[in-house]
């Protein structure tokens, strides 16, 4: 049982994340300081190769807004949440993101706070994705010889949730691997005018980034949906989707990859006019004479 201050019984005090710090803040932030916050969850497992000043940099604010973002977040020096993110045993995990281990199994689920999140993570998902990356994805995809789409550990069921939608519109969508085969195969098979879409979070595999770039070098478009965290696999995909996962929960939110998929197949959908519409309009066709689903016109009624 934890006190309104984040301290266990027994008087011991609690090691907050970095994570956890920024989460807790983030709203109050200023543009400038949000920018940094952004920087140091995506550079979070590489602090120790970075000073404040190289971080300060990449996120266009001052020395001085990174000094007083650290003391912000609780650090008495960089060196400090340098220190802690080396330290950290839950990194990956979403506990990583909660004030304490076991502060989600301590609070009453809340459906409003949940939805609240959700809205939080969509929102600052969508306005740190550059348009022209959301439209060079989509040109990609609509102009695919086969589009490979890749699950990672708990990316396995968005990928077939975009697999389901891209199948509407495209005639070869492939999900890897196919059939429990091993990956090997099907790499093998991709080539030049493809596009491979990988959603895949952090403790991600560490083949991915060699993934990624056998599917470049063999001349296919590399796209990557992932968290703010990804680094090595993110350098190795030509274009990367960063969401927030971010859940009052100990269970990661992707309301927002979710939402990606989304806006991806009502925008190929639309590019590509009416070769999408008559592949659609074939689908429903055949969905009455092949597949045995309930309808309002079904002998009996709807089940």
């Amino acid at each position: 049982m934890r006190s309104s201050a984040g301290t266990p019984e027994g008087g011991q005090k609690v090691k907050r994340s970095l994570e956890a710090r920024i989460y807790a803040i983030y709203s109050t932030l200023t543009p400038a300081e949000k920018r940094l916050a952004d920087i140091l969850l995506q550079y979070q497992m590489d602090l120790p190769s970075y000073t404040a000043g190289e971080l300060a940099e990449r996120a266009h604010v001052s020395k001085a807004t990174a000094a007083r973002l650290i003391r912000t977040l609780g650090y008495k020096t960089y060196p400090d949440a340098k220190r802690q993110i080396r330290e950290d045993q839950h990194w990956g995990s979403p506990r990583a993101g909660l004030e304490g281990e076991n502060e989600a199994f301590a609070k009453k689920p809340s459906i409003a706070t949940t939805v609240q999140m959700d809205l939080d993570n969509i929102r600052a998902t969508a306005e740190g994705l550059p348009p022209e990356t959301l439209a060079a994805v989509s040109n990609a995809i609509v102009s695919a010889r086969r589009v490979w789409i890749m699950g990672l550990r708990s990316g396995y069921g968005l990928a077939h949730q975009a697999a389901h939608y891209f199948t509407l519109m495209k005639n070869d969508v492939q999900v890897i691997p196919v059939g429990g085969g091993s990956y090997s195969h099907e790499i093998a098979s991709i080539d030049k005018g493809d596009v491979l879409l990988v959603i895949a979070f952090r403790r991600r595999p560490r083949l991915l980034p060699t993934i990624l770039k056998e599917a470049r070098a063999a001349g296919a478009t590399t796209v990557l949906i992932t968290d703010l965290s990804a680094s090595a696999s993110a350098k190795a995909a030509e274009h990367v989707l960063r969401c927030r996962c971010q859940s009052p929960s100990p269970f990661n939110s992707f309301s927002a990859a979710l939402t990606i998929i989304n806006y991806l197949a009502w925008s190929v959908a639309t590019a590509m006019g009416d070769a999408s519409l008559k592949r659609y309009e074939r689908i429903d066709w055949l969905v009455k004479r092949l597949d045995d689903v309930s309808t309002p016109q079904t002998p009996g009624g709807p089940v």
